[in-house]
């Protein structure tokens, strides 16, 4: 199975994610991003002051929607957001 940033964003749309905290495809202050680096690699993490917090560098667009997507539905299974723990 496979996923691109398109299907990312639906799905942490389903998930209850706002989409002021994601740049899919970029970089933004405050936010989750998922983006390919000059080097090939797709980075995954957390913007802020201009810091890149959490990184985590992934092969392929797929290896980072998902890496993401099981970050932000942890965390809102957690916080009572969807289902229940």
């Amino acid at each position: 199975m496979k996923m691109n940033l398109a299907e990312l964003g639906k799905a942490l749309e389903m998930v209850g994610m706002p989409p002021r905290v994601l740049a899919l495809g970029g970089e933004a202050e405050n936010s989750w991003c998922v983006n390919q680096a000059s080097d090939g690699l797709w980075e995954v993490f957390w913007m802020e002051r201009g810091n890149k917090i959490d990184l985590v560098r992934l092969a392929t667009e797929s290896d980072a929607c998902f890496q993401l997507l099981g970050r932000l539905a942890y965390t809102q299974l957690a916080a009572g957001a969807i289902g229940r723990l």
